[in-house]
């Protein structure tokens, strides 16, 4: 059963008493990440890049390098010394960490689908759509909140989308670090449609094609790239395991850090 508390300011969150491995996730122990002190610098990062229009442009970059380089540095360098009691707990946090990195340096930087002569690859042209709408959303309502246009409440009611979309972002953290590399059919898909269950599809689908090629009777003389795409899809699946039972925590943490201006 789950049961509503308030935690660190926040309105309103939900925590689930049981997590999807039947271990208690201690209440006690998110309360202690979103009192610490590395959480009020990653909720502070939030309140600066909540007000930062993305640029829709490849040269332009409404943050100054030298400041995403030094607010990537301090992402970086957080809860280093922290003993998490729970995996859920720690596997969270680093990947908020993960998200609100990439978001500094989406403000910063190149955008990395630039700096190639073919094709980027599909998982780099997915976050970079998923990333500018997430951005452009919740400057968006930030800017509304803070202008009087809706209420608090009314930006909690639009609030599920917007962590929808995050964890969206996180799959694509985890696909970009086992280097799973999607198969060309993935490029005909809308970028800017998908989401995790439309991705998790469209990976099955590859997968299962690499494992058929595989099982023939005389494999493709490309048997090497179907088994490297095997691997990196069996490690994709653990990962993503964790994730799975991690997302319960997951999204009582961002709720907090998504409550950040208002």
């Amino acid at each position: 059963m789950n049961k509503q508390i308030a935690i660190g300011g926040s309105l309103l969150l939900t925590v689930p008493s049981v997590n999807a491995s039947g271990t208690h996730i201690q209440e006690a122990e998110i309360q202690s990440v979103i009192e610490s002190q590395d959480w009020s610098t990653l909720k502070e990062i939030w309140r600066i890049t909540d007000r930062i229009n993305p640029s829709e442009t490849h040269h332009e970059f409404p943050m100054a390098t030298e400041k995403g380089d030094s607010l990537s540095s301090i992402v970086r360098s957080l809860f280093m010394v922290t003993d998490f009691a729970s995996p859920e707990t720690e596997t969270a946090v680093s990947m908020i960490q993960r998200i609100t990195d990439t978001r500094v340096l989406r403000a910063s930087r190149i955008n990395m689908t630039m700096l190639t002569r073919m094709i980027p690859p599909w998982t780099l042209l997915v976050r970079e759509s998923q990333l500018f709408n997430f951005e452009e959303r919740i400057t968006t309502l930030t800017s509304l909140v803070e202008a009087g246009e809706i209420t608090p409440r009314e930006f909690i009611a639009s609030r599920d989308s917007l962590l929808d979309r995050a964890e969206t972002l996180a799959v694509l953290e985890i696909l970009e670090e086992v280097q799973l590399q999607a198969d060309y059919g993935f490029y005909n898909d809308p970028v800017d449609r998908m989401d995790t269950d439309v991705i998790l599809a469209r990976l099955d689908l590859s997968y299962r094609a690499a494992l058929d090629t595989l099982n023939r009777e005389k494999p493709s003389e490309h048997i090497e790239h179907y088994q490297t795409a095997v691997q990196q899809h069996e490690e994709f699946l653990v990962r993503y395991e964790e994730f799975e039972k991690a997302k319960p925590v997951l999204r009582i943490l961002l709720t907090d850090l998504m409550e950040a201006n208002i």
